[in-house]
Parts: structure tokens; sequence; C-alpha cells
């Protein structure tokens, strides 16, 4: 015995309960007061005069949530690396101002440039501010601003993809969802001359339709008898008799002496 499909309004339920958990929507008025609506076949009439597509909840797409999350931070820090050359140089530049103070406070008579001395210090100057080793720290963090620029863009392309494709998913469900519930609600809506003219007229397009099906299907069905051939005449036992004048007019007599 084949299982029994379940009822339409049932059907309904199990949509709404499967769209609610799928897309982990919490405590959302309009689905768990439809649904309670449906389980208890009460106020069915109220449910039905709301359009689904205004009610029906969005959900927000979670595929690509933590890339989109990791391209913000790389972001930020993309954002700040910008500025920490421009920093460090200038730090230097206060560093090696001071040196090149004490530098001709110690050497008065014998006072070389500032670019020489930042160059090569003269043991006053760490080597870490001299300008050398500054213009490398520079350019890593001018390559590393590079790499992550690069990386923001591609990463940020390929999750706003995934993210439009799985909008267009979720809006083609929120879609299909919200004509099942027109469509099993349909009938349940209070009457009025609105609906009952949506009604009458329903009905008379689905006799129209019915009667242009049954037209089709009677030409159909004449073109087919037309094809099929006709019995031969059969002939009869009585038919091979010829029953003809000299048979059925008797002889005349003739008499002896004529």
């Amino acid at each position: 015995m084949a299982p029994r499909k379940p009822a339409p309004i049932n059907a309904l339920l199990e949509k709404l309960s499967a769209f609610k958990m799928a897309h982990q929507i919490n405590d959302d008025p309009y689905l768990d007061g439809l649904r309670d609506a449906i389980e208890t076949k009460k106020n069915l009439h109220i449910w039905a005069e709301l359009d689904p597509l205004e009610y029906l909840p969005v959900p927000a797409a979670r595929i690509g949530a933590a890339r989109a999350r990791l391209v913000r931070l790389v972001t930020v820090i993309r954002n700040v690396l910008v500025f920490a050359p421009v920093g460090l140089t200038w730090y230097a530049v206060g560093e090696a101002t001071s040196a090149f103070s004490r530098y001709i406070e110690q050497n008065g008579a014998d006072v070389v440039n500032f670019l020489d001395f930042w160059q090569n210090g003269y043991g006053i100057l760490d080597e870490k501010w001299r300008i050398g080793t500054v213009a490398r720290l520079d350019f890593l963090m001018i390559l590393l601003v590079i790499l992550l620029t690069l990386y923001v863009s591609q990463a940020g392309h390929k999750s706003e993809m995934a993210r439009e494709s799985e909008e267009a998913v979720i809006d083609r469900e929120r879609l299909a969802l919200a004509i099942e519930i027109h469509a099993q609600l349909q009938d349940k809506r209070k009457i009025t001359n609105v609906t009952m003219n949506a009604a009458i007229a329903g009905s008379i397009s689905r006799l129209v339709s019915a009667t242009h099906n049954l037209e089709d299907a009677s030409k159909v069905l004449e073109k087919a008898s037309r094809k099929i051939p006709k019995p031969a005449a059969s002939s009869s036992f009585l038919d091979s008799f010829s029953f003809s004048d000299d048979y059925d007019k008797p002889k005349k007599r003739t008499t002896r002496g004529a």
C-alpha cells in the first residue's frame, strides 16, 4: 500500500519549519504566528490577507562571512601600514638630529654634513636609526602594503561573489515559499466581493480551459476515426444464385399440329 501524502496545509507547515531551521531564524513573529495558526486551524483568514513577500524574513548570507571578516581586518591593518613608513622615517630623522647635535658638541671643529652623519653614525647614532636601515624597513613595509592590497582585492571579490550567489539562492527559496503560502491560504481568505470575483474568474478560466481541451480531444478522435479502414461488403450464399429473366418466365408451349 502506497504511503499517504501529507495534506497540503501540513506540507506547508513542514516547509515553514525547514526554512526556519535551514537559515537559523529565531523568534520571527510572522513565521511563528503562521505556524501556530496552521497547527490550531484558527485565524487562517487573517494570515491569508498578509503578503508573504512583505512579511517573510530575509535571511543573511553566511557563506564567505569568515572570509569577509578577515578581509575587513586585513584592510584595517593595510590602512594603518600605509602611514608606518612615514612615521618611521620621521622618527628616525628625530633620532638622527639629536645624535647629530651631540656630535657637533663633541666635535665642533670637525663637522660633517647631516646626511653623511645619518648614513655613518660616527659611533653616536645607533645602527637601527641610520638611513640605510630605515630605508630598508620602509621598503619592506611598502612591499607588505602592496601584498595586502592585492589580497584584499582578490579575497574581497571572491567573498562578494559567494555572498551574492548565496543571496540569489535565498531569494529563490523565499519566493517559492511565499508562492506556496499564498496558494495554500488563498481559499482561507475572508469572503468579500473581491475574493468572490476572483474565485468566479478562476472557475470560469478553468472551465474555458477544460472546454478547449475537450474540443481538441474530439478533433483528435475524429481524425483517428477517419483513418480506420471500412469493412468490405460480405456476400451471402443466396447471392451466388442468379435469378435472370430467362428462369423467371415459363416457356411457351407449342401444339403438335403447329
